[in-house]
């Protein structure tokens, strides 16, 4: 569900300020750090305007109908008015059930979870109160997210294959996809969507110009919009925040591509839904604490080498270090395993990058290569400037 502030900032969605766009990528190499100009590629010429044709005339060429036709269409008219009399929509009727009482049993029937979990590792039974948590199902949805994400996600090695786009390219375009989301105040989980599409319909479009890699980005940020806010910005606001490097017309073809060539499968797990849900397994309830693990996931959506690792896992690594840097005590928990699956020995290499982009981050490095979409982003009040906190690692995780 989407909070309340998303829904009173809607009306704060204008172009008036736009997020900054970049310069082609040029050559191979990225662009010079610390140019910005208006956009990824030049502007497209639009394609030509399809117009549809007519119906064309229809003749009043005359035709004889003897009266044995006639009475047989006359009988079919009167058929059919009477289905549609008999099937039309009136003052609904009070139902009598057919088993005398089973009305008043249906209210005190128990309704069980589908899945069962032990009493000790239960975290949804707290929630039978709340309608919308559909507590009943949530650890039968959990375990099937566990199941398919390792087939909704891209391969890891697909920008070996890519022709004309690198890992710097993509790097950039989710920094600017990070700053385009925090200015149409969507949800986090639109833009885990948005990338999750991004590097699925590149693995499948090998030899995609850098001149489009733009367009594929707002396009899927606009289909993510569509499919999890309840108020997206409309087509039009996409389109300008690009400058108007693309038109309607392409970024609708664009739509058509990216759904294609990910079979239309835009439900995903994310690790941001993996997150919410260790950190209610872990008992977390500082704020700053949920603050910080949606930092640090958000970070690694910008880092091409962390798909090397499925959603749950960076998930769960992201939700271990932010206990870890609050001083919460234990840092990972029995029940926390038990839901995410993980101990913190299977972690151990994730635990290891999500540390060193850290370090790179706070010592700067990030900063010259201009990823700094999302530590800016958390660096303000809103979200208690928790990307500012000093780190804290242990000495080592080997």
């Amino acid at each position: 569900m989407q909070s309340s502030a998303h829904m009173n900032d809607e009306n704060n969605v204008t172009t008036k300020s736009r997020p900054r766009a970049y310069k082609p990528l040029g050559d191979r190499g990225a662009a010079k750090h610390g140019e910005r100009v208006s956009t990824f590629s030049t502007i497209l010429k639009p394609q030509n305007s399809f117009k549809r044709p007519a119906l064309g005339n229809i003749t009043n060429k005359s035709t004889v109908v003897t009266n044995k036709k006639f009475m047989l269409e006359t009988q079919k008219v009167a058929r059919r008015e009477e289905v549609i009399r008999r099937t039309s929509i009136g003052t609904p009727k009070k139902l009598t059930p057919a088993m005398p009482g089973l009305s008043s049993q249906i209210s005190t029937v128990k309704i069980e979870p589908i899945l069962e979990v032990d009493n000790e590792y239960d975290i949804d039974s707290e929630d039978k109160g709340i309608e919308r948590s559909c507590w009943q199902y949530a650890a039968e949805i959990h375990k099937y997210y566990l199941d398919i994400e390792k087939y909704r996600v891209a391969s890891p090695t697909y920008m070996l294959d890519q022709v004309d786009v690198n890992t710097k390219m993509r790097s950039i375009l989710v920094d600017w996809l990070v700053d385009v989301h925090y200015k149409y105040n969507l949800l986090e989980q639109t833009l885990h969507i948005a990338v999750n599409l991004i590097d699925r319909h590149l693995e499948k479009n090998l030899t995609l110009p850098r001149a489009r890699l733009q367009l594929v980005g707002i396009t899927a940020l606009f289909i993510a919009s569509k499919y999890e806010e309840i108020y997206p910005p409309e087509a039009a606001d996409f389109v300008k925040i690009t400058d108007n490097a693309y038109t309607l017309s392409e970024m609708f073809q664009m739509e058509d591509e990216l759904l294609s060539s990910i079979g239309y499968r835009v439900t995903v797990p994310t690790a941001f839904q993996f997150m919410n849900r260790f950190l209610k397994a872990s008992k977390t309830v500082n704020t700053k604490t949920h603050l910080l693990a949606n930092y640090l996931i958000d970070r690694c959506l910008q880092e091409y080498k962390m798909l090397r690792y499925p959603p749950s896992m960076i998930a769960a690594a992201g939700v271990y270090h932010a206990r870890m840097q609050m001083h919460v005590v234990p840092t990972w928990s029995a029940c926390v395993e038990y839901h995410s699956t993980y101990s913190v020995a299977a972690m151990r290499l994730c635990i290891k990058d999500m540390q060193e982009m850290m370090e790179s981050a706070a010592a700067g490095v990030a900063k010259s290569s201009k990823l700094t979409a999302v530590t800016r982003k958390f660096s303000k009040e809103k979200f208690q400037g928790v990307s500012k906190l000093p780190l804290r690692f242990p000495v080592d995780h080997e």
